[in-house]
């Protein structure tokens, strides 16, 4: 199988335009460089997110960043579900730690056991492309597994990424709805004070304007018809010496009313 140029062809831009961004921060932030080896010339980037990062690894730094997540021999991808440990082998290397099939390990699985990555780490690569005499380059059965595989893992890798963010999505529309009822019961809770407040000052005001019109009234006479004494404020208007006139409240014996009514009889 012969793989395309990797090399990306550059956009014509009009010459009135002009770029503040130098070449090599545009290579650092584009999304065809490895950002592990920094290879430009690795055909296909993989999106992967790694420890909460989202990353942008070639084939082979995809593989090599996710050593617990396949064999190292035949390529196949264990997901969430390594082999048995009966069935498999730990790479002794402390910094890989991958899972090897005990018959893809062959005559190497006596303990301790390297992988074939950890056994030439300098020479070693899950996808090397095959390059012919013209230039051309071309993957056999072994390479298009290594790069089935990675493809795999970056699928696996985003799915969970995107079933975390619709999680956290979720739990903070929970908290927004939350946030906003506590928002309404805490506006209720002010109108309610305020109103409150409002009916606190009225009525002392309302007292003192029933005060003054009570004292501004003209008290009345009352009769009593079971011949009961009681007493009445009536007010009476005198001149005196001044000329000047003032009120004088008077209080009127109902029982001397009466006597005199009958005496005049």
């Amino acid at each position: 199988m012969n793989l395309p140029s990797s090399t990306p062809t550059p956009t014509p831009t009009p010459t009135s335009v002009t770029s503040t961004s130098s070449p090599s921060d545009m290579a650092t932030n584009s999304t065809e460089r490895c950002q592990d080896c920094g290879s430009l010339d690795s055909w296909v980037i993989h999106t992967t997110r790694l420890r909460g990062q989202l990353r942008f690894f070639c084939t082979h730094c995809l593989l090599k960043n996710h050593p617990a997540s396949f064999c190292p021999s035949c390529f196949v991808f264990y997901d969430s579900s390594p082999p048995h440990p009966s069935r498999r082998i730990t790479c002794s290397n402390a910094k890989c730690q991958s899972f090897t099939h005990i018959q893809c390990a062959g005559e190497a699985n006596s303990p301790p056991y390297l992988c074939p990555p950890c056994r030439n780490p300098d020479s070693f690569s899950f996808f090397r492309p095959i390059v012919g005499p013209d230039g051309v380059r071309s993957i056999d059965k072994s390479l298009s597994e290594a790069f089935f595989c990675a493809a795999k893992i970056a699928a696996s890798s985003m799915n969970k990424a995107v079933s975390a963010a619709r999680c956290d999505a979720e739990r903070r529309c929970r908290e927004a709805a939350l946030a906003k009822k506590r928002a309404r019961e805490a506006l209720e809770d002010v109108v309610t004070l305020d109103s409150k407040e409002k009916t606190r000052s009225v009525i002392p005001k309302l007292k003192e304007a029933s005060i003054e019109i009570s004292r501004d009234q003209k008290p009345k006479l009352i009769h009593a018809s079971n011949g009961s004494v009681k007493e009445t404020e009536s007010s009476a208007t005198i001149k005196n010496n001044g000329g000047s006139t003032e009120k004088q409240s008077t209080i009127v014996p109902m029982a001397k009313v009466k006597q005199e009514g009958d005496v005049s009889r």
